[in-house]
């Protein structure tokens, strides 16, 4: 296979050291002199679309990949988090070292983990910490902040729309008065209000149902409302990719209708070595 920028070529003879004759090409179109080609060792049953889903795997892939970190799941989303940089990734343990990974955050909930490094030498599986979410403070003794006639609190909005109803919230009067009609370091669930203001809620029940706590005065000092901490799991890899056998060109397939979920790998050429741009044709597996 033979491709330019544009084109993509199969070889239908060589006729010299310099010249080969190619077909038709299968898509696009190119014209003039000096065109740069790249050799593609495709395997010849295989047609152009194939080829998207086809990696050459070597035999320092086969073997690498079982001490780094392939994934890492969200086991609990968390709330109150205003954007990514408050849900900051650590990861710890496991024996191996410069794994790292960024945030994901809608809504104010962690929703998934990027991996920026895999990191390497991984022994077992490594401790994902996730930053608490920065607490909302506001000034407790501010009757246009906690308005008791109807039992708001008002927030910045960027904090409430970090929030939703249902959503854990710790409650603490920072060494001041409580809010009547609330206990300091007690657990409360949030009630969303308006785009700046939220009421709070004895159980999820009540959230969910719109029954507020009853806040009679307000208190005295900086008070804070912090969300639920997110947590995470991370995953090693596991030695060599899923159900490749040999060197070569692979195939990945994903599966679809029933199959959905499902990733086949078929090793289609078997090669004892694989070089090149075969190679780093697309990086699929780790070395």
């Amino acid at each position: 296979m033979v491709t330019t920028d544009t084109t993509a070529n199969r070889v239908l003879s060589i006729t010299s050291d310099t010249v080969l004759t190619l077909t038709a090409n299968y898509a696009g179109a190119d014209a003039g002199a000096s065109k740069a080609v790249h050799k593609r060792e495709t395997p010849r049953n295989l047609t152009i679309s194939d080829s998207n889903a086809i990696f050459g795997v070597t035999k320092a892939e086969m073997s690498a990949g079982g001490d780094n970190i392939v994934s890492i799941a969200v086991d609990s989303g968390g709330s109150g988090y205003v954007n990514a940089a408050d849900a900051a990734v650590t990861i710890s343990g496991g024996g191996g070292s410069s794994g790292a990974a960024t945030a994901v955050v809608t809504a104010g909930k962690l929703t998934s983990v990027t991996i920026t490094n895999q990191g390497t030498g991984y022994t077992s599986v490594p401790t994902v910490a996730i930053h608490a979410a920065t607490a909302a403070d506001f000034n407790s003794a501010s009757a246009s902040v906690v308005i008791v006639g109807t039992d708001i609190i008002t927030l910045s909005s960027a904090e409430v729309a970090a929030l939703a109803t249902g959503d854990a919230v710790p409650y603490a009067d920072g060494g001041g008065t409580a809010i009547a009609g609330l206990t300091t370091a007690t657990v409360y669930y949030v009630i969303a209000d308006t785009s700046t203001t939220i009421k709070l809620a004895t159980t999820v029940d009540n959230a969910n149902a719109g029954t507020a706590i009853d806040l009679t005065a307000v208190g005295v000092g900086t008070h804070t409302l912090t969300g639920a901490t997110a947590t995470a799991v991370a995953n090693l890899g596991s030695g060599s990719p899923p159900k490749v056998v040999h060197p070569g060109w692979v195939k990945r397939t994903v599966g679809t209708g029933g199959r959905a979920g499902r990733i086949h790998y078929e090793t289609l050429v078997a090669m004892s070595t694989i070089t090149g741009e075969a190679e780093g044709s697309i990086d699929e597996f780790p070395e």
